[in-house]
């Protein structure tokens, strides 16, 4: 099981892979990914979760539900095997972890750290990739598209070493994001059932059951 200190530890990585990209990518044109990604107002998309490790005789597996709405509502929500929520939008955010049978609020600040986070992933929905310094991206065509991640400086050292984002180009919803924290641990998400500009009942942003 994924202990809450190790969630807590992982969440601002694992927030990067909630990137759904639009259309029409092509190999370093950053300027075609914004206008496209304009067109997104809603995403929803179920994951599955392995983190793997050289001390871990297997995969570490949580699987979970990724709720988006322009221009800055999300919700991050694992169901197995902790189930912890973290909603973001309007300059707020919380985060609730299953305790006793019921969902209670961490007043830890854990939050407000993830709120840095959550802000730069709306910024990725709107296919700002080169925009933080903090990494290079680059993109690449084959069979699939991918987008990496590399960061710049110091800053990351010994929490990620690169993040691969795979992209259907069939329909431009994400298949799978790896993340490289070293050569002895890395974390891959799989996302399915990704749904693209549907309506979300605005509760999904403010209910926690």
């Amino acid at each position: 099981m994924i202990r809450v200190a190790s969630m807590k530890k992982t969440w601002p990585v694992l927030l990067i892979v909630l990137i759904l990209l639009p259309a029409s990518v092509r190999a370093d044109d950053f300027e075609q990914l914004r206008r496209d990604s304009a067109r997104i107002s809603t995403i929803s998309a179920d994951f599955v979760q392995k983190k793997f490790m050289k001390i871990l005789a297997r995969p570490l597996i949580s699987e979970g539900k990724f709720y988006y709405a322009a221009p800055d509502s999300i919700r991050w929500e694992y169901s197995k095997p902790i189930k912890s929520v973290v909603i973001s939008g309007r300059g707020n955010t919380k985060r609730y972890i299953a305790s006793g049978g019921k969902m209670v609020e961490d007043k830890t600040g854990g939050a407000q750290a993830m709120k840095i986070v959550l802000d730069e992933v709306a910024g990725w929905m709107s296919g700002k990739f080169d925009s933080n310094p903090t990494f290079s991206a680059t993109l690449k065509e084959g069979p699939s598209t991918q987008i990496t991640l590399m960061p710049v400086g110091k800053n990351m050292a010994g929490m990620i070493e690169k993040i691969e984002i795979t992209v259907s180009r069939k329909d431009a919803a994400v298949k799978s994001v790896r993340i490289v924290e070293s050569v002895t641990a890395e974390t891959r998400i799989d996302f399915q059932q990704v749904i693209i500009n549907k309506g979300i009942h605005p509760s999904v942003f403010q209910d926690v059951p």
